[in-house]
């Protein structure tokens, strides 16, 4: 029953991907763009400016080779997915009374723009690998673990957040460079390479009703049939696609029959059905939309997000997961259907099983969570971490483990084995499982069975092993202050095994900022909660479990973090000197007793200097890629044009992005040899900082920072020492 296709395989065919997919309309028809007729792109403009997606400049042209703004580019993926949602406004530089607000923030609900934990730089020029991920998100992609971009000689510069988005868009064919091996992460994208990438990625845009056979196996459908679409058939796919997207903007019925895709990403409010012998790798409901899998169907992971949202499985389903966002989501699975692994972590969830399911699993987060084994149904194990779990029904659980943590929880299956492992009792019938004991269920009316102690067990058949410990995670802050705490890590998770005495657990997180802690140092710091108990002594260090733990650490005892009523105690670790290969430990005693946590990280640390950009500034197009608060201060004026300005351009700019304060050196060489420097230090983070030099000594040269040469042409690189790390640009030929 598992879905063990990949999205490779998924794809894997002989049919030749054509560069460009351009509807005869388009093709045939004038350029809407005047300014665009003789451009590369020409066709895929068209394209999309009779779709309504792109639209020109108040005086009718389009600038193909003007560089695309994040706002702009958000703006097209707004008008492209019909995007409706607007996220709260935490950005600090957005007002809401730019003419690009709302689809920054509808990008933002939709998960396809984020900012930099401060910022949306809205004003700011798209570079490439920014537009890769946004576009990856829009099409419900999920990032690689393990991307591999070696086909470019510059695929090491990929920065780690974009490159699990870009490596499947190039294993796909719709990534393919700039020309000479480079994909070119950190360069802007200009207007026409961004049309062209839509064009070719999207093969099939649908915006009404009828039945459409697929033949895009290596490139995605987008359907954003409007709301006029909602009286007539609907929408009905047959055939191979790589992704497809159902927009926020779609109200017609969906019907996938026999479709094969490799991910659905669904945004609309609408009914969406795998029929036939339907098979999807990877399902996104984002929205309150009603989806079913069909009996024949098959699905990989379906991941419900929005609230409200509903699913019938009638055929199987590896996993499905309802996030935290997905409060009130109802799941069914129906007679004869098998769904391996049930994970809910939203609020007042219901889960109705009449078929097979070999676990569920419910986190602490999910409250008030209602499991129903109706009459026929199998479901071999549920766990629950959280508060108020139901499990009722005439249908048979076999295991009920119940963690340390939980409460509220109600278990009337009868036969059900329960393991009460929480410090309250588990409501069964007439009766109750006291904290720390075993029993069965006797039903509703009947009291239950009391064993005696809890195994600890999951009821997996793994005898001592569950599937979650109490544990948390640390929360991070900057004692500096340079850096919110929500810019400090991305994606941070922990996660755990318990197996008897020992609890393996993993630490994971990306871009994790180099930050002070309380004690004054500065190092790439993470770490997880223990439950804090009286008598508790600490031993912690990296890698293994030493035969002799040396000293306690007493400062682990008193740090304590309350959480969701509860107290902990937090252990840090500093990974800036660490092989993560080997990992970390904490062994924790008290009295008699002796629990060990073997940890591991899958933590990617910030880099100190990222996003740098090397270019000349010669005219008013390339002095707009400057940094906004550098424009804003500075409005372009022609007099820079002219050589007796003491501002006179050419000038060398570079802008990088600074994840660690302190001392900067930034050195420039000319075909090898150096000619010009510059130190400083820097007191704020992740904020764009800029140099500029005259290219030439300019006639005034007073306070200019400046190279002191006669002729400007050559090969350029500029290379920045940081914090122990030195970071070079690419080669910048400037030919005048």
């Amino acid at each position: 029953m598992r879905m063990k296709k990949t999205l490779a395989a998924i794809l894997s065919s002989t049919m030749a991907l054509s560069m460009l997919s351009v509807s005869a309309a388009a093709a045939n028809a004038k350029p809407v763009m005047e300014d665009a007729a003789n451009s590369w792109a020409a066709s895929s403009i068209d394209r999309w400016v009779q779709h309504g997606i792109v639209e020109g400049n108040s005086d009718g042209t389009f600038k193909p080779y003007r560089s695309l703004s994040r706002g702009e580019l958000a703006a097209i993926f707004t008008r492209m997915f019909g995007l409706t949602e607007k996220a709260e406004n935490k950005y600090a530089d957005l007002t809401g009374s730019e003419w690009y607000a709302d689809a920054i923030l509808k990008c933002t609900a939709a998960g396809i723009l984020e900012g930099d934990g401060k910022n949306a730089n809205a004003a700011a020029p798209v570079t490439r690998q920014e537009a890769m991920t946004m576009f990856a998100r829009a099409m419900g992609m999920t990032p690689d673990a393990s991307p591999d971009l070696s086909q470019f000689t510059d695929g090491g510069r990929v920065a780690d957040w974009a490159a699990g988005y870009m490596a499947p868009l190039a294993e796909m064919g719709i990534l393919d460079g700039v020309g000479g091996g480079r994909v070119a992460p950190d360069e802007h994208i200009d207007r026409a390479s961004t049309m062209a990438l839509l064009d070719k990625a999207i093969e099939e845009y649908i915006t009404s009703s009828g039945e459409i056979a697929l033949k895009n196996e290596n490139g995605f459908t987008v359907i954003n049939a409007a709301a006029s679409a909602r009286d007539t058939e609907g929408v009905t796919l047959s055939g191979k696609a790589a992704g497809l997207v159902i927009s926020a903007g779609t109200a017609a019925d969906v019907t996938a029959d026999g479709l094969t895709a490799g991910s659905v990403r669904i945004d609309g409010r609408t009914s969406v059905s795998l029929d036939g012998a339907a098979s999807a790798g990877r399902v996104n409901v984002h929205a309150a939309a009603s989806v079913s899998v069909g009996a024949s169907s098959q699905a990989g992971e379906i991941t419900l997000h929005g609230a409200d949202a509903s699913l019938s499985v009638f055929g199987s389903a590896d996993r499905v997961e309802i996030a935290e966002t997905a409060a009130s989501a109802s799941v069914m699975v129906a007679t004869d259907a098998s769904v391996e692994t049930v994970a809910i972590s939203a609020a007042q969830t219901e889960l109705s099983a009449y078929g097979s399911i070999a676990s569920v699993d419910v986190t602490k987060q999910a409250a008030d969570t209602l499991v129903s084994a109706e009459s026929g149904a199998q479901i071999d194990r549920v766990s629950t971490a959280g508060t108020g779990t139901t499990v009722k029904g005439a249908g048979k659980v076999s295991h009920v483990a119940v963690s340390d943590g939980a409460s509220g929880v109600t278990v009337n299956t009868i036969g059900s084995k329960i393991d009460n492992n929480s410090s309250e009792a588990v409501s069964s019938g007439t009766g109750s499982i006291q904290p720390g004991h075993a029993g069965t269920s006797n039903g509703e009316n009947s009291a239950p069975t009391q064993d005696g102690p809890s195994s600890g067990g999951s009821g997996s058949g793994g005898g001592d092993t569950v599937q979650q410990a109490d544990i948390v995670k640390a929360p991070l802050l900057d004692q500096s202050g340079t850096i919110d705490a929500d810019a400090l890590v991305r994606d941070y998770q922990v996660s755990s095994t318990v197996k008897g005495d020992v609890t393996e657990v993993t630490i994971s997180g990306e871009h994790l900022m180099k930050h002070q802690n309380a004690q004054g140092v500065s190092d790439y710091w993470i770490g997880f909660g223990i439950p804090a108990k009286e008598g508790n002594t600490y031993y912690a260090g990296y890698g293994a479990v030493p035969e002799e733990l040396g000293a306690p650490v007493d400062s682990i005892a008193d740090r304590t973090y309350e959480e969701n009523g509860k107290t902990y105690n937090t252990v840090y670790f500093g990974l800036k000197d660490v092989d993560l290969e080997n990992g970390a430990y904490v062994v924790v005693k008290n009295g008699e007793d002796t629990a060990a946590y073997r940890v591991s990280f899958q933590v990617t640390l910030a880099p100190v200097v990222e996003n740098m950009q090397v270019w000349v500034v010669n005219d008013q197009a390339s002095y707009e890629r400057l940094p906004a608060d550098y424009t804003g201060a500075h409005p372009w004026d022609d007099a820079y044009l002219q050589p007796e300005n003491a501002a006179a351009l050419p000038w060398l700019a570079v802008s990088y992005d600074s994840n660690v304060t302190g001392a900067v050196e930034i050195q420039v060489t000319k075909d090898g040899t150096p000619v010009g420097s510059k130190s400083h230090a820097e007191s704020t983070v992740n904020t764009d900082r800029y140099q500029l030099w005259h290219l030439t000594k300019p006639a005034d040269s007073e306070g200019r920072d400046y190279f002191d040469q006669e002729d400007a042409a050559g090969t350029y690189v500029v290379t920045i020492r940081k914090d122990g790390q030195t970071v070079s640009s690419e080669a910048l030929v400037y030919a005048p």
